[in-house]
């Protein structure tokens, strides 16, 4: 499933030198058929070594090759064609309020930074991005912004030599281009709010199927707590297998049905939000008098559920504009060596939880 859209406002020329395919098969003493089919990403349908694949990957971004798709571009500059293709690789599991704030973000920084690129939205499978590896070249896309990454495709950029700029989202990566927040931080912070607030007791719901910055939050958090003599119980901290509103109504239900509850939840699934209030409501537990809910992630309904729901946050178009940026950048200085960005978390205090005491 793609979509695209093209915004070609304003000027914003990427450098041309003129390295063709030609030059980087003579250096490599290589046939041009071999080198163009490895840059276009045909290596392996080809039968072509890995190691010789690396080769003519490497020299190639020294030699700061830019393939076809950068002369059409140019050629077609005064026609209104965009000058850039930028691929959004997009874990599906994620495929949801989020993604579409995202998208408008990147449409809204690029009208207004007079970027002229194209935005192309791909969805791949958790663990399986290396089966768009024959896309992720410079034939294809200029450079490419990647949300949702696990651990394996990590492992998968890590170990592949990819002839194109790659900005990773909300994952701290050494050898790649990032943006993340400091997760433990964000759960450190959520511990001392609910210490703040006076809470002597806490629990936790989320899913098995978090990422690492959400499990990087929760231990951040869980440390925390016990380091301010906030009591969690092993039976008030559940990880389901479901981050959606079933999970989060099963997982409150258990809680409460335990009778001993915790003055306070932090919710680490925002789509766990409502399954979690409809428990609370059935059994008479009243928010935030009987308990208080803090939530991470935010949607916009939020502010019209009864009570409305307190969250914790990273804004979208903070993150949208500092990805779009930094891609930008590098594409034009070039720059090789990995760059990683880390933003601040955000607080919505509303019903559900207050805030921080003065």
């Amino acid at each position: 499933m793609i979509y695209k859209n093209s915004i070609w406002k304003g000027r914003n020329m990427p450098t041309n030198n003129n390295v063709k395919i030609k030059e980087i098969a003579e250096k490599l003493s290589l046939s041009v058929g071999t080198v163009s089919i490895v840059l276009n990403g045909r290596g392996d349908a080809m039968r072509i070594s890995k190691e010789t694949q690396e080769r003519v990957r490497t020299v190639a971004q020294e030699m700061n090759y830019q393939p076809n798709i950068f002369a059409r571009r140019l050629r077609n500059a005064g026609n209104g064609m965009p000058e850039r293709v930028v691929g959004v690789f997009w874990n599906y599991l994620y495929a949801d309020e989020i993604m579409s704030s995202i998208y408008r973000h990147l449409q809204e920084e690029a009208d207004s930074k007079r970027y002229r690129v194209e935005f192309i939205f791909r969805f791949f499978h958790p663990d399986k991005l290396f089966q768009e590896r024959e896309l992720l070249t410079s034939q294809q896309f200029s450079g490419v912004i990647v949300y949702g990454i696990t651990d394996v495709d990590e492992d998968f950029l890590n170990n592949t030599v990819l002839n194109l700029p790659i900005v990773v989202l909300l994952r701290r990566e050494e050898n790649l281009h990032s943006i993340c927040l400091d997760d433990y931080a964000v759960g450190q912070n959520i511990a001392r709010l609910f210490m703040e607030r006076g809470h002597k007791t806490a629990g936790y719901i989320g899913s098995h199927q978090r990422g690492r910055g959400a499990t990087i939050r929760k231990l951040g958090f869980l440390e925390q707590c016990r380091q301010c003599g906030i009591q969690i119980k092993e039976q008030w901290v559940i990880d389901t297998p479901k981050r959606d509103y079933e999970g989060g109504f099963i997982a409150m239900k258990e809680i409460i049905e335990g009778k001993d509850y915790p003055s306070i939840m932090f919710i680490s699934m925002p789509q766990q939000v409502i399954g979690t209030l409809n428990a609370c409501q059935k059994a008479g537990v009243r928010i935030p008098d009987d308990m208080e809910i803090l939530a991470y992630g935010t949607y916009n309904y939020f502010n019209y559920l009864s009570p409305t729901i307190s969250c914790v946050y990273l804004p979208m178009e903070c993150l949208a504009q500092t990805a779009l940026d930094l891609l930008m950048t590098v594409l034009d200085k070039n720059i090789q060596m990995p760059i990683n960005r880390i933003l601040h978390e955000e607080y919505c205090f509303r019903e559900s939880c207050g805030g921080f005491i003065e």
